[in-house]
This record gives C-alpha cells, structure tokens and sequence, in this order.
C-alpha cells in the first residue's frame, strides 16, 4: 500500500512537472532491435547451432530417466525387490545426469547468448545514441525497462533504430 502511494505521488509530479521541463524523448525495444537486425539473425542461427547438439544430450537423459520409470512399471508386480531397488537406483542416478545436464545447458546457454548478442546489443545502443543526439533527444530509454503509462507511435523508435542499423552494419 506504501509502495502504490509512493507511485501515485510520483505520477502526480511527473503530470503537475511535466509540461514545464519535459523534453523530446524516446523508446526503444532494445531486445527487438537485437533480434530483428540482420547481425542479430545471423549470430540467433549461430547461438542455434551450438545449442542443438547440446539440447539432444539434455533430451537424450531425460530418454532415459523415461525409459527406466517405464521398466520400473513394468516389473512392479513381476520383479524381485533386488531388481526393483536396481532399477530405482538406476532411475535416480538418470535423473540426476538429466537435472545435471539441464542445469548446465541452461548455464552455457545464457552465457552463450550474452557472448553471441553483446556486440549487437552494443552497437544498436550506439546507433540510438547517435539518432538521439542527430534528432535533437534528451533522452532515449530502454521500452520494458521502465513503467509506462502512455507511449506515443513517435516515442517508439524501435523501427527506426533498426533500419539505421542494418544500414550501417549490413556486410561487417
């Protein structure tokens, strides 16, 4: 209840303020721009590449923890307990190689994706700082990073910073 008098105090100044000191601002969905330029295509397919191989081993354990439940219920009411045990053993032990090569995929793929998209995520801020400084902007701001209430289509330079940069990085 704080929090949300908090916000609605910090609304009301920004609309009482606003008028009097707001400058030209803009928007960007830096995660589209990084994924809809040609650059960033080109390094999804390659962070796809990588991935694949390492997705079937992920898939390949989680076979296997299947494939060994499927015994279990199978020699449920024929097996003698020392099997049983064995094959529970055996589940647990596939489970684990499973969660282990889960986690660790999911590790390597994040830092993959950071390795693979950085530079374009770099340059794309560079060319929405120059459109910005070229367009006479006080300030262009992450979209999805802040609240907001109201974006106008001319806030939004998503577009924009998209053309600008395949313009200028199409064939590096």
């Amino acid at each position: 209840m704080r929090r949300m008098t908090g916000m609605l105090v910090v609304m009301v100044l920004v609309v009482a303020v606003g008028p009097a000191s707001a400058g030209k601002i803009g928007f960007v969905d830096a995660e589209r721009v990084v994924m809809q330029v040609q650059e960033g295509q080109a390094k999804v397919k390659e962070l796809e590449a990588w991935a694949e191989p390492q997705q079937k081993k992920v898939e390949a354990a989680a076979a296997q923890v299947a494939d060994i439940r499927q015994q279990i219920a199978k020699q449920r009411s024929v097996a003698l307990p020392e099997v049983l045990d064995r094959l529970r053993r055996d589940e647990l032990d596939a489970r684990r190689t499973f969660e282990d090569a889960k986690r660790n995929f999911e590790r390597d793929l994040s830092v993959k994706q950071d390795e693979f998209l950085a530079e374009v995520a770099v340059k794309a801020g560079r060319v929405a700082s120059d459109y910005g400084k070229a367009n006479g902007f006080d300030a262009i701001l992450v979209l999805k990073a802040q609240p907001i209430i109201y974006l106008s289509e001319e806030a939004n330079l998503t577009d924009t910073i998209i053309r600008l940069y395949n313009e200028r990085f199409s064939g590096k």
